[in-house]
């Protein structure tokens, strides 16, 4: 099976990074892969995407050096399974609050002996040179699991969540998170207080904490502070950008000359 390299970059200390894609378009995955993020990060939380979009994105990923994340609405073994029978090598889960609910998820996300995946595959055995069985030996390998806390509840326990092997990164959702303190804003200080326990606890622990962020800049504050997972941009503000700049241009248009 081919080394899933963001996993492996992230459990040796480093970096990953990569835009998150909520619009379901599989053509936006592929405009995506030659420029080789870390990993893809498809949206399907928030997102428009269905089983049969992430189906068609996930084939492009297939020979591609990104790693192809899905984040899912919810906890659910079922579709952490499906998800992964469909080509990802990585899942999301979101508000994530206790360690019984992180090895849930790893149960999910492994092959037997670790977990209880079913071993089948839509596209899997692509991944592996089109040889399944090596494909269901090294997949506990190569997935990365990456929870989400996104309550105090959730990061009260992180310690004990990373503490379930096969957590491979514990991610704060920092806007979930403010509003579940009723903070005004994600800078509030009680904010920052939970976001810096979680960049300890991970320091301790050595499990690897990510910071979702919307901006280079912001993705390099974080990374100051120890987290090594982080989103450098959306497609959603990217297209926005993208358009505001394009009608400012617009908006200076005029005739020069007589075109009479």
């Amino acid at each position: 099976m081919r080394p899933n390299l963001a996993r492996r970059k992230l459990l040796e200390g480093g970096v990953i990074s990569g835009p998150s894609i909520s619009f379901p378009s599989p053509e936006i995955v592929q405009q995506a892969l030659p420029y080789e993020f870390d990993f893809l990060w498809l949206e399907w939380q928030h997102g428009g995407w269905s089983e049969q979009t992430l189906s068609a994105a996930l084939s492009t990923c297939v020979n591609a050096k990104t790693t192809p994340i899905v984040r899912l609405p919810l906890l659910d073994p079922f579709w952490i399974a499906r998800v992964l029978d469909l080509g990802a090598l990585g899942i999301i889960i979101p508000m994530v609050e206790t360690a019984q609910q992180c090895e849930q998820i790893v149960q999910a996300a492994k092959f037997p002996p670790r977990g209880g995946r079913s071993a089948t595959g839509f596209r899997t055995a692509l991944h592996a040179g089109n040889d399944f069985f090596d494909y269901v030996e090294h997949a506990n390998d190569e997935i990365l699991v990456v929870v989400m806390v996104e309550t105090p509840t959730g990061i009260g326990n992180v310690r004990e969540m990373m503490a379930v092997p096969d957590v491979d990164c514990v991610l704060i959702g920092p806007y979930d998170l403010s509003r579940s303190v009723g903070a005004a804003s994600m800078d509030d200080e009680l904010v920052q207080d939970l976001v810096a326990d979680v960049a300890a606890a991970s320091k301790e622990t050595g499990v690897a904490a990510g910071y979702v962020t919307g901006t280079v800049e912001q993705a390099q504050q974080r990374i100051d502070q120890g987290f090594r997972l982080v989103t450098p941009g959306h497609d959603l503000s990217i297209l926005r950008n993208a358009f505001e700049s394009m009608k400012a241009g617009c908006d200076t248009l005029a005739p020069h000359g007589d075109h009479s």
